[in-house]
């Protein structure tokens, strides 16, 4: 008999699609937030080609999970993407909510955040490292009266930038 646990399998989708659809945690062992504005303006660049082009598909490299407890995904690579994109849909969220958009809680919803029922409270989709989890919730769920984390690492810096 097979155990389906322990074989690997390959699925093509888009990094929305993975935000959409899944619990992401980072382990701790993973590096800090580590993509300098370069690299972020390549992948927003990445992201801006495909659209014009009217691409139906653009292959932004692999993500490679493992299954964990409670259905939660572990992200073994494609972190700095995964949360660079999110952090470009925090973006557009707020944007949008400057204009009173109806998509602010479509992006919450379906993309950055899902409702942890015992704190009440909005709780992101995917969960970075421990040294960087703090600030990227933060910048994630904005939930109202939450102070922003002090920022004490180059990670955080980093994080920060992406976001502006």
């Amino acid at each position: 008999m097979t155990d389906t646990n322990s074989q690997i399998a390959f699925e093509q989708t888009g990094l929305g699609s993975v935000l959409k659809h899944n619990q992401l945690v980072v382990p701790p062992n993973q590096r800090e937030y580590a993509w300098s504005d370069r690299q972020v303006t390549q992948l927003f660049q990445d992201f801006a080609k495909a659209i014009n082009d009217g691409e139906q598909g653009y292959f932004l490299g692999t993500i490679v999970t493992i299954p964990r407890v409670h259905g939660a995904l572990e992200v073994v690579d494609g972190q700095q993407r995964l949360a660079t994109t999110a952090i470009l849909l925090a973006a557009i969220r707020d944007y949008l909510k400057s204009k009173e958009d109806v998509l602010v809680e479509s992006i919450n919803n379906e993309f950055l955040t899902g409702i942890d029922r015992i704190k009440r409270a909005r709780v992101p989709r995917l969960k970075l490292n421990i040294d960087d989890n703090d600030l990227f919730g933060w910048i994630i769920t904005r939930n109202p009266g939450q102070e922003e984390p002090l920022s004490t690492r180059n990670s955080h810096e980093r994080l920060k930038e992406a976001y502006e």
